[in-house]
């Protein structure tokens, strides 16, 4: 054990002399190249994560917030939401309801057409778990008592850019009026009271109208096509599920996850593409640091055949190239963290990327820093043992004298 501490302290000197000996223009570059291999490895990494917390938020914040609640298999509403509602409302970590109609409909103007989403909410509700009200770009959002009315999606509308624009009404302004054709059968004008923008393309696809609206045009009253249940965690929504059945809710309860197969694909092709560029930034850090050893085994092939006439192993000489290689990927961590969240992360803050799902920003995950930093001092070990076990292969006099 204590010839082993000695051999360890050695190795980790003589490390600390070849790198303190070196050329120090040469060891900062290797550093800095480290860094910046580590800032690739992490930025495509906090994209691809930034890229998957958007779109969750964007699923909860405006389609289905944390939990739904759904009419039982064989009904097709839900009755007499408010006493779901009462059961649910004082259980802690819930945080606001909205009971909601969900239908289909035509909806046309002059000569454009097509068929969309509608929901009909109680605004104040709503409001709770929902931050389309928020979300405003012409007009104003709906009020409690409002009926004729209705807001649109920027996908619905037209003219603002949007992904589906060959499919939407070319371009509805606020003060507008729309022809609405029902599921059922009924037919209704509505003048655009406001249009919404979520930035991301489902959301933009629905339209809105009040409760009372919708009732008038389905011939029903008090029942609910769901129930949205907002709560202040993401990721606990199984521990509610559970208290709601406990609670007394037969009807269907489901997290918001069973809705959004767009996040798991998404997550999916961003888990290969992390693979992929995580090996890559790997691999090309790893010969960086096979280079910078195999220039220094080559210029100091005389001092490790001393060092080896004189009793040093080879073993020792191997380890301190090991640690010298491990040294510049720590430093190399190190200063690409700082340059992390010195000046990439509060430059995304303030300039988002904008992609479909909504404004991304680096999402940086202590998971994901352990495991690249972990993932590149392998590397970078790897690449140091390489040359110096080769350099040690041959001959004391070799080294010494040379072929």
């Amino acid at each position: 054990m204590a010839s082993t501490t000695t051999e360890l302290k050695v190795s980790a000197f003589l490390a600390y002399k070849f790198t303190a000996k070196g050329n120090r223009g040469t060891t900062l570059l290797t550093i800095l190249i480290m860094a910046l291999a580590f800032v690739n490895l992490m930025f495509t990494t906090s994209v691809f994560d930034g890229m998957g917390d958007a779109t969750e938020k964007q699923v909860i914040d405006t389609l289905y917030s944390n939990i739904v609640i759904e009419p039982k298999d064989e009904e097709t509403y839900i009755k007499n939401p408010d006493s779901v509602v009462k059961k649910i409302i004082n259980v802690p970590g819930v945080i606001g309801t909205s009971a909601q109609y969900v239908t289909g409909a035509t909806i046309a103007y002059e000569e454009q057409s097509g068929a969309w989403s509608i929901r009909a909410v109680d605004p104040d509700d709503e409001r709770t778990v929902s931050a389309i009200p928020d979300m405003m770009i012409e007009g104003e959002y709906l009020s409690k008592y409002d009926r004729g009315e209705i807001i649109i999606g920027t996908e619905i509308a037209g003219g603002h850019g949007g992904s589906l624009e060959h499919t939407s009404l070319g371009g509805v302004v606020v003060g507008d009026t729309l022809e609405v054709t029902f599921t059922n059968g009924v037919g209704r004008e509505y003048r655009v009271k406001g249009i919404f923008d979520t930035n991301f393309i489902q959301a933009n696809q629905l339209a809105y109208v009040t409760e009372k609206e919708m009732e008038s045009v389905l011939g029903i009253q008090d029942m609910a096509s769901q129930i949205l249940v907002k709560t202040d965690t993401k990721g606990e929504e199984d521990r509610f599920l559970t208290q709601f059945v406990e609670l007394g809710v037969h009807e269907d309860i489901k997290p918001w996850t069973v809705y959004a197969g767009i996040v798991a694909t998404l997550t999916q092709s961003f888990d290969a593409l992390n693979a992929l560029t995580g090996a890559i930034g790997f691999f090309v850090a790893g010969v960086t640091i096979f280079i910078v050893i195999y220039v220094s085994t080559v210029s100091k092939r005389r001092q490790m055949g001393i060092l080896r006439a004189i009793g040093i192993k080879e073993s020792i000489i191997v380890r301190s190239y090991i640690f010298q290689a491990a040294f510049f990927a720590v430093c190399g961590c190190i200063a690409g963290l700082v340059i992390m969240f010195a000046i990439l992360v509060p430059y995304f803050i303030k300039h988002p990327m904008v992609f479909p799902m909504g404004d991304v920003t680096l999402l940086i995950e202590q998971k994901a820093v352990i495991t690249r930093s972990a993932g590149l001092i392998i590397s970078a070990a790897i690449a140091g043992f390489l040359p110096s076990w080769r350099a040690v292969r041959e001959t004391i006099l070799d080294a010494i004298w040379g072929d």
